[in-house]
């Protein structure tokens, strides 16, 4: 609750200081900063007033941006594309305006033209975080001229450069298991953070798709350690659910390895 009253006051204090400098010389770009404190603290109709009165205090085209985030926030999204395809004609390499319209595109199913977006936001910024370039590897996977292979192979060629992130590994693993590449999945699953790997659920995780790979032993030693831990840990639902989790993964071991028998006995 006192975040949220500080964010309050923090925007009451930002619009009190711009309309004070509005008050003394209305220009352009003051309008166009209050409109965003304006979208912010979800004043639509106070940002379109101040975006409206922009527009006649210099070159229109310069309110596309701000006018563009109204309407992705007021989910007009085929509105707000045509707002960011206008600014980016004049600021091509205009960061946010390539976020917000890369996203649009990914959503409407337009993966080369949101493809294009995010590789040019790459390209303007090294530092992206893990999120775009999760983002991208989604879109490659999706798109028949590239495919999983692609989206495994971007997110490798990120991670050489920053090094491992737990979030882009994971949907290589996902990827991995999807396409039956049991072993790539389990070498990636041990690349996670060791704090990680030192959890239970890091052990269950590890013990199913060692299953999946047909390698029993190691699935039940993964079983048994998960089992281990979760003894001397506070029972918490989710733990709970773990547990119930880890009798199913033993029935499916051993109906699986009994299988496995029956066919080598034939």
């Amino acid at each position: 609750m006192a975040a949220f009253c500080q964010a309050d006051a923090s925007a009451a204090h930002k619009l009190e200081v711009l309309t004070a400098q509005i008050e003394r010389q209305p220009e352009q770009q003051l309008l166009l900063r209050r409109a965003r404190v304006y979208i912010d603290n979800n004043q639509p109709t106070m940002a379109l007033r101040d975006i409206s009165t922009a527009e006649t205090l210099g070159d229109p085209s310069a309110v596309c941006y701000v006018y563009g985030l109204l309407l992705y926030r007021q989910g007009d999204y085929s509105a707000a594309r045509r707002q960011f395809n206008c600014y980016l004609k004049l600021h091509p390499e205009h960061r946010s305006s390539l976020d917000y319209r890369a996203r649009l595109l990914r959503d409407a199913g337009e993966y080369d033209a949101a493809l294009q977006d995010y590789r040019r936001l790459m390209s303007i910024d090294n530092q992206l975080a893990p999120g775009y370039y999760l983002s991208m590897a989604r879109i490659l996977a999706a798109m028949p001229a590239y495919g999983p292979e692609a989206a495994l192979l971007a997110i490798d060629e990120r991670m050489v450069e920053i090094g491992p992130v737990s979030s882009l590994q994971r949907y290589a693993i996902s990827l991995e298991v999807e396409q039956g590449d049991y072993p790539a999945a389990i070498e990636r699953l041990s690349t996670l953070d060791p704090k990680l790997r030192a959890t239970p659920g890091w052990q269950a995780e590890m013990a199913e798709l060692q299953l999946l790979a047909g390698r029993f032993d190691d699935a039940l030693m993964y079983i048994t350690l998960a089992r281990e831990q979760l003894q001397v840990l506070k029972k918490t639902t989710a733990h709970q659910q773990l547990t119930a989790e880890l009798e199913e993964l033993t029935l499916n071991l051993e109906q699986q390895r009994r299988s496995d028998q029956e066919t080598h006995q034939k």
